[in-house]
């Protein structure tokens, strides 16, 4: 009996991955039409159109070289591979060997002639779903069911069509068989290059056989490869409201006024890296074989160790990171004080040794090949921020909007503006906007960083409409012109030893918590909740260590980091600083020599109600920050709190102000509140120099 006791205790202290109820509640980790998990074998057509009555209407004018006319295309065998293999070659089987850790393999063959639809034979050459169809129907008339490799219809059926999203789908073939999945790729169609779709269901009976899901997708100047995967990734994560990493479009609802970019299988055309990202693999259940842990590191042992992390609840310390991309590593940290009411919010930390160092052709950024304007991918942390979208099992999990995760960059947050017309070399050639950017208008807290599309009100209506998206190719800054296409992946944007190596409550980017605002055309929710219109401080930083020649990153993770040990700007509609509890009992220190300015964002936190002071018209609301009851703020010698563009600060009852003889306070446009029970700790002589602004019982800050 003890020695049984003493087994169960042990199986209680290790922290299993989160299983997945296989009879009857949803589960992210089996997939939304197919299962992530196993392998899938994909049949491929080719397919071309003659225009035998109006030559003119072929948007090909001149075969392609990658693509002559009347045949396959010369990249056809090296889409997938036909069989497995210890180390995949085709570029989509690699893909998903590589991002899944093993857990996904996805096959694929093609029929060995290209199929030729004419023009006078089809009715409907505007619908890319009907051109499916009629390409089907063709096929059936060109002999008999043949592929590149000489399977047979069985190879193409490995599970059983009407698996319901979320439940277990069911291996092994159907009676009679159905294909898995029946893809069509357009040499010359409406279907430009770069454009596809995907569902479920069938093009039509293929040789007397159903598809269980289908695609097609348009082949123009090369192998369709980024619409491809991310397409065929929506029948995995789910419908357009999982576009993330750089995957959405101006038209679907998202967490954030900008558009977001970044990385993820759900990215697309305006994406980062190229790679997942540790949410994907979170949310399919591709962990390493082993993996005792949902999110998991090492400690500086070589331990496994849970990094699903609560710094404030005690989860802190050292741990090591491998390469994320092959071994999937990550690091999680949940941000407090949000209400149960509002989206819960987390901080993402990924460890990418990049393609030179680990192999991956994946783990690159977008467009860096090729381009020597671009400044390439840099081994070092890459962060994120998790908005919602953690109901991994249960009824709603298809639910939710896109655009839920946003880039935390080392190269930081700030008020862009539009700097005027220039011509841009790099990626895009010709004239178009470019964005400037100033040292003075850090903003860690609500600014726009790299990898978005912040809006700008080019119209001059009184709404920002969710078509004026701006990029960040070309960057004035300080009066410099940069032509670099930082949208598209830049090495700024990677926290490295050598560069920007923290990311704390008083840094940028910040570890506070996030303003959100679901929105597309209209503000769906009215402003309100569960939106977050509250930033929270919370002392949580993390700090590099040490970047170690086998490409691990040893992280320290710490909370009770209140001390602001640079200049910074906050501008927030509400910020809150809770009782931290620091050094010596102090929710926030400003160093000696430093400057806190509360200021007022000159990015959007809301999409209507513009309001023009001093002759700019601000998104925003003047910045109120709230020490709230038990916080203690202290500023050292020659510390500097200075008040612009109409900010408060309030100080509620319990909390306490404390200035050193040599710190100042400057109000150059704003209020201190210093409410009933509330402390103010000051030399006299720095008193006095506050005499105009008013001690006041006022109301309770807005949204607490």
């Amino acid at each position: 009996m003890r020695s049984l006791l003493l087994l169960l205790l042990l199986f209680a202290a290790v922290r299993l991955p989160a299983q997945c109820d296989t009879t009857s509640l949803p589960c992210s980790e089996h997939g939304w039409q197919l299962s992530p998990h196993g392998m899938l074998r994909v049949l491929v057509i080719f397919a071309e159109i003659e225009y035998d009555q109006d030559p003119s209407q072929d948007p090909v004018k001149q075969a392609e070289p990658h693509w002559p006319k009347g045949q396959l295309p010369q990249w056809a065998d090296e889409l997938f591979d036909h069989q497995p293999l210890d180390r995949p070659k085709g570029r989509v089987t690699r893909y998903y060997h590589d991002m899944s850790l093993g857990n996904f393999t996805l096959l694929g063959d093609h029929l060995d002639r290209v199929i030729t639809l004419r023009e006078s034979e089809e009715r409907n050459l505007r619908s890319a779903t009907q051109l499916s169809a009629a390409t089907v129907a063709k096929a059936n008339t060109m002999g008999d069911f043949r592929t590149a490799h000489g399977l047979a219809i069985a190879d193409f059926d490995h599970w059983k069509d009407g698996g319901k999203a979320g439940l277990p789908k069911e291996a092994g073939p159907d009676t009679p068989h159905s294909f898995d999945h029946v893809m069509v790729i357009f040499r010359n169609s409406v279907l430009g290059h770069g454009q596809g779709s995907t569902d479920a269901g069938s093009p039509g009976q293929l040789f007397g056989h159903p598809s269980d899901t289908q695609s097609r997708f348009g082949g123009m100047y090369g192998m369709p490869f980024e619409i491809l995967q991310h397409e065929f990734n929506h029948l995995l994560f789910g419908g357009n409201n999982f576009h993330s990493g750089g995957g959405n479009a101006p038209q679907f609802t998202r967490y954030f006024i900008a558009q977001q970019g970044g990385w993820g299988m759900m990215g697309g055309a305006n994406s980062a890296l190229l790679t997942a990202n540790a949410w994907d693999r979170d949310r399919l259940g591709w962990r390493p074989e082993g993996a005792v842990h949902r999110i998991r590191a090492h400690d500086q042992q070589g331990r496994e160790v849970s990094t699903d992390l609560d710094p404030l609840a005690g989860d802190t310390g050292v741990f090591v990171l491998g390469d994320f991309v092959t071994t999937g590593d990550a690091l999680r940290i949940r941000l407090p004080f949000i209400p149960e009411d509002e989206f819960p919010q987390w901080i993402w930390l990924e460890n990418h040794q990049t393609r030179a160092r680990n192999g991956c052709i994946s783990d690159v950024f977008h467009y860096e090949e090729g381009n020597p304007c671009i400044q390439g991918a840099v081994p070092g942390i890459y962060a994120f921020l998790q908005v919602d979208r953690e109901n991994k099992v249960g009824k709603d999990i298809y639910g939710g909007h896109a655009d839920f995760l946003r880039p935390l960059v080392a190269s930081g947050h700030t008020d862009l503006y539009v700097a005027g017309e220039y011509e841009h070399t790099c990626t895009s050639p010709g004239k178009g906007t470019t964005l400037g950017r100033d040292k003075d208008l850090c903003n860690p807290l609500t600014g726009s960083q790299d990898l978005e599309l912040p809006r700008f009100n080019r119209n001059g209506d009184d709404r920002l409409g969710a078509r004026e998206l701006e990029m960040l190719n070309k960057e004035l800054r300080n009066g410099v012109i940069h032509d670099h296409a930082y949208f598209f992946g830049n090495a700024r944007q990677a926290f490295t030893l050598q560069g920007n190596h923290k990311l704390g409550m008083g840094t940028d980017p910040s570890t506070a918590s996030q303003m959100t605002l679901v929105c597309a055309e209209q503000d769906v929710l009215k402003g309100a909740k569960p939106n977050n219109r509250v930033v929270y401080l919370n002392g949580i930083s993390v700090d590099m260590l040490e970047q170690r020649l086998n490409g691990d990153i040893v992280v320290r993770v710490r909370s009770g980091d209140v001390r602001l040990e640079q200049d910074i700007r906050w501008c927030a509609d509400s910020i809150v600083l809770n009782d931290l509890r620091g050094p010596d009992g102090y929710s926030l220190v400003v160093a000696s020599g430093k400057q806190l300015l509360l200021d007022r964002s000159r990015t959007p936190t809301r999409i209507g109600s513009p309001e023009t002071v001093g002759g700019f018209t601000y998104w925003s609301d003047p910045t109120r920050l709230t020490l709230a009851p038990g916080a203690r703020m202290r500023l050292e010698d020659k510390a500097v709190l200075e008040l612009r563009g109409g900010s408060e600060l309030h100080l509620m009852p319990g909390s306490v102000l404390e200035l050193a003889p040599k710190s100042r306070i400057k109000v150059r446009d704003g209020r201190l509140v210093v409410h009933e029970g509330a402390r103010l700790d000051a030399p006299e002589k720095a008193v006095k120099k506050l005499r105009t602004v008013k001690a006041t019982r006022a109301a309770a800050p807005r949204d607490q």
